[in-house]
Formats: C-alpha cells, sequence, structure tokens
C-alpha cells in the first residue's frame, strides 16, 4: 500500500470525516468503472458505487481493513456486482415460477389464466406505486432503466419498489397456488 493511502486509512478509522470526502473524490470515477466492467449497465454501476460509499459511512466499514485501500476497495465493488447479478437471477427464476410459462398442458392454460386473474387482483393491494412497476417490468417487459425514465424515477428506487410488490404479492398469494 502506499504511503498516502495508509495515511487516508489510518484517517478514516480514526472516524475522520474529512478523509471520507477525499476517499470518495479520489475512487469514485475508478470504483464505477470496476462496477461497469460487471454489470454492464452505467446506473446499475454508480448506483452499486453510491450504496457501497453509504454501507461504509454508515458502518464504518474501514475500521476492518487490513489489506491495501485499493484492493480492499477493488473487491468490494466487485463482490457487491457478483451479489446484484446473482440476486437478479435468482429473483428472474423465483419470477417465473411465479407467473404463467409457456407449456401447455390438458386445463394447464385454464390453470394459467385463473393464476393470472388472481395476480392481477393481487396486485390492486399492492401500493399504487410498486404496483405501477411491477406492471411496467413484467406486463411491458420494461427494464430498470426504461421504468426509471417513463416514472421519472431513479433505478434505484424502480428496484425497491420492485422488491416491495414482489414482497407482497409472494405473501398473499397462497403457496397452492404458487405451484401451477
Amino acid at each position: 500500500m502506499n504511503a498516502n493511502d495508509q495515511l487516508l486509512l489510518d484517517r478514516l478509522q480514526s472516524g475522520d470525516d474529512s478523509a471520507f470526502a477525499q476517499l470518495f473524490r479520489l475512487y469514485r470515477r475508478w470504483l464505477v468503472y470496476v462496477a461497469l466492467t460487471v454489470l454492464e449497465d452505467e446506473t446499475e454501476a454508480h448506483d452499486t458505487v453510491q450504496d457501497f460509499f453509504m454501507d461504509c459511512w454508515e458502518r464504518k466499514l474501514f475500521t476492518k481493513v487490513n489489506v491495501s485501500l485499493k484492493s480492499f476497495l477493488h473487491c468490494a465493488i466487485r463482490n457487491r456486482c457478483l451479489n446484484k447479478l446473482r440476486n437478479e437471477a435468482l429473483r428472474k427464476r423465483k419470477l417465473q415460477k411465479l407467473l404463467p410459462g409457456e407449456e401447455t398442458l390438458p386445463g394447464h392454460d385454464m390453470e394459467k389464466s385463473e393464476l393470472w386473474e388472481h395476480l392481477m387482483m393481487v396486485i390492486h393491494k399492492v401500493p399504487p406505486m410498486s404496483a405501477k412497476v411491477f406492471r411496467l417490468t413484467y406486463e411491458s417487459g420494461m427494464n430498470r432503466k426504461e421504468v426509471a425514465a417513463q416514472l421519472g424515477i431513479s433505478p434505484s428506487t424502480v428496484k425497491h419498489q420492485l422488491a416491495r410488490s414482489l414482497r407482497i404479492i409472494r405473501g398473499l398469494l397462497e403457496p397452492a397456488q404458487l405451484s401451477c
């Protein structure tokens, strides 16, 4: 670790707020680039780096750093991005189980239709913004950036509203209905 990074880390560990601001200015762009290489989405990369810095600030994560500052930052951002991709893939798999698929078995179309109708009734019990985000994402097939642009909100807000709507919907649908 170079001397400047060690000095900065020492200041961070002692709780120096100006050191945190300096760290942000020094490493933000580079960390966005690191995140962008993994996520391949500029908005998601910026959001991930911003969330990381917020967590560092709130949880005082730098008190636990015992390696090079740059290595710590690189690994932390890369791991957050990989977790984000893994969680997104898991969310999509779960949603595919929740929503009707393409398979057609005798009577399956009727079950799918009934499930879809029930799902639409349940969506009416979801808060309006969460329901709107859910519909734009799953009925219209829009991605987070497109939904954010249409609604005039941040992609991070879209992510949180979508998670909220899915949590409510799962809670309202009976487990037997999810196995269709």
